[in-house]
């Protein structure tokens, strides 16, 4: 479990503006041990990996982690090698995000060697990929906090507010560390709501 510091709690105890918290809250993820962010990651991947199991197809779309993101490649890794399929019976596929112009489009992913760099700096599925449409899938959203109502942090562009505010008929799952949880900020009718945020152990 990784706490905020003492500092850092006295901050939060009035609403902050959406760049107060970011910057707050990506000074303290960027501050995280490596050994820390593995432990938080594996703890996430266990979660993910029981809510797999209860299903019988499932469709995944995940996010490829920058800085100290939760990093939930080795979850994509089971999944694109038939682990599920093969032990569980569960057809499992995997899409993650890809920035097209202004707007933001999930592919499917067969391997996350076939990946390339974005201007961004994020790994993301070719363009000639195939695109899906998602409906009922299990979305693992990126995110920087949530408030109490779960409404979503991001890095500003809203690429996924935009998105999901059209793509309506998806779970949202949101990993994250104990201290991006309940984040006092001046939120906007428009900033998605996860429904059920995973908080590493």
């Amino acid at each position: 479990m990784i706490k905020m510091t003492k500092k850092m709690t006295k901050k939060m105890t009035k609403k902050m503006t959406k760049k107060e918290a970011r910057e707050l809250l990506l000074k303290k993820r960027n501050s995280l041990t490596k050994k820390e962010v593995k432990s938080a990651s594996e703890s996430i991947i266990k979660d993910i990996d029981i809510i797999i199991r209860e299903s019988k197809n499932i469709l995944i779309l995940g996010f490829m982690p920058i800085g100290n993101e939760i990093d939930l490649r080795p979850l994509f890794d089971r999944i694109l090698s038939g682990y599920y399929s093969e032990n569980y019976n569960i057809d499992a596929v995997l899409g993650l995000p890809r920035v097209c112009g202004g707007d933001m489009k999930f592919f499917r992913v067969r391997s996350l060697d076939n990946l390339e760099r974005s201007k961004f700096g994020i790994l993301e599925p070719k363009s000639d990929s195939e695109e899906i449409i998602p409906t009922g899938a299990k979305v693992l959203v990126p995110l920087i906090g949530v408030n109490k109502n779960n409404q979503r942090l991001g890095f500003g562009a809203g690429y996924y507010d935009r998105y999901f505010g059209i793509h309506k008929d998806n779970m949202l799952i949101g990993p994250a560390y104990d201290f991006q949880t309940c984040i006092d900020f001046e939120a906007n009718e428009y900033d998605i709501v996860i429904n059920h945020v995973l908080v590493a152990r």
